[in-house]
């Protein structure tokens, strides 16, 4: 029978699995071939964003999976995994993931979970392709100001040409004073 410590390690882990899962943006990876350094190098990538990279058992995942009821369990944690997850970033992290695919031969992206939804590497591909959070925040910002923007140069407008007609009027009053003097 195991001990309550290796009990309570084991809790702590299928926690820390839960917590992972239910993140907005999981993506898991086949990292085998990796050197120490690169798997150090694509931590430190995603780390920048504010997420995290953990090597897990796959037992534990697949107790996880079938204790939620998810149908994905057996099939999906053949070999050694990681995941890469973040809650605000994942897009950035499914960037940052895909890259470092093409960069590197080792690292193969198997599948991943976006808002607890299972989606296959093809997905994953497609969400590395929108616009991060920052680029719509900007693209938002934009949107906002610009029809304010307009309006505040349309309700200008009829000042500016009552100024620039004023001045042509006194302009050609002083050409005309200046024709007759």
């Amino acid at each position: 029978m195991p001990s309550k410590v290796i009990m309570d390690v084991k809790k702590q882990q299928a926690d820390e699995l839960s917590k992972i899962f239910q993140s907005s943006g999981a993506y898991l990876f086949d990292y085998r071939g990796l050197t120490v350094a690169e798997m150090n190098d694509l931590r430190e990538r995603v780390k920048n964003l504010g997420a995290n990279v953990k090597v897990f058992k796959n037992r534990l995942a697949i107790k996880y999976f079938e204790k939620e009821r998810k149908p994905q369990g057996r099939d999906l944690f053949k070999g050694p995994l990681a995941v890469a997850y973040a809650n605000d970033n994942f897009v950035e992290v499914a960037k940052v993931m895909v890259d470092f695919e093409k960069e590197n031969n080792n690292v193969q992206i198997m599948a991943g979970f976006i808002e607890q939804t299972y989606v296959d590497k093809d997905k994953i591909k497609h969400v590395a392709t929108l616009p991060g959070k920052e680029q719509l925040l900007a693209q938002l910002a934009f949107l906002i100001s610009m029809p304010l923007k307009k309006m505040g140069m349309a309700l200008s407008a009829p000042l500016r040409n009552m100024l620039i007609l004023m001045k042509n009027l006194k302009d050609k009053k002083e050409k005309e004073e200046k024709n007759n003097g």
